[in-house]
């Protein structure tokens, strides 16, 4: 991404963003509420067109033509923050499956996917099950499975630990490293959670409203007065548990 600007009716813009994701690594984006994280991501897999600009996925060009979007969007996976948005079949089989499908791929290549997806997020078991018999943390997994049948090369996760309990959070994470360690995938997430950016990210950026003021280490973005002033820390937090 060079020299991209972005507006919205005059009220909200992107202005001057270039940063580069390096292939087989872990990016965070942060920023409050408001900051251009949605349209980032939005401009990043060809939602919307730049006022100006360049989009490189792959070393490719992002042109907005509707071929090259349907051939760059097979390589990346976008994991909603509510796994609800993504799952409609009646089955996880069959919602795993769409995807694959879709690719106009043959049923025993299909069903071969669908069974490496689902063993590869750990729920084999519940190929036939409903959506809505799986907790919360089960649907994100079968959300995620849904778009590793594609082969991403790159996958965009929105808070993906949202409303995840410790336990849950360790299973998505042990999934994510083997993606990345056996199927070499990029992973680009959003959060607003300082413990993910600082131990599991290697790069970070954040915006303020439609402004990069920080792209590099986490560990030096977090320590930037700037930064925590802007986005916290947990130091401020422990000052204030206690208290007396």
């Amino acid at each position: 991404m060079e020299n991209l600007n972005f507006e919205y009716n005059s009220s909200f813009s992107l202005n001057d963003l270039s940063l580069t994701i390096e292939e087989n690594s872990i990016y965070a984006l942060t920023g409050n509420n408001g900051s251009g994280k949605t349209t980032f991501l939005r401009l990043l897999v060809g939602l919307l067109k730049p006022k100006s600009g360049t989009i490189k996925v792959f070393n490719e060009i992002l042109t907005r033509d509707k071929k090259q979007l349907w051939r760059l969007r097979q390589k990346i996976g976008f994991l909603f923050q509510n796994p609800d948005d993504q799952l409609f079949a009646p089955t996880i089989g069959e919602d795993v499956g769409f995807g694959a499908r879709n690719l106009g791929l043959e049923e025993l290549e299909v069903n071969k996917r669908v069974e490496w997806a689902l063993e590869a997020v750990n729920l084999s078991q519940y190929a036939k099950s409903s959506p809505y018999d799986l907790s919360w943390g089960q649907k994100k997994r079968a959300a995620l499975a849904g778009l590793l049948v594609m082969k991403p090369k790159l996958l965009i996760l929105d808070e993906p630990f949202a409303n995840l309990d410790f336990k849950s959070i360790y299973n998505h994470l042990l999934i994510f490293k083997t993606l990345k360690e056996e199927q070499k995938m990029t992973i680009l997430f959003t959060t607003h959670n300082l413990f993910f950016i600082e131990h599991w990210a290697d790069k970070m950026l954040v915006l303020n409203d439609g402004k990069a003021i920080f792209e590099g280490i986490p560990k030096d973005g977090l320590n930037n007065p700037k930064i925590k002033q802007l986005l916290g820390s947990y130091n401020e937090l422990l000052n204030l548990i206690n208290q007396k």
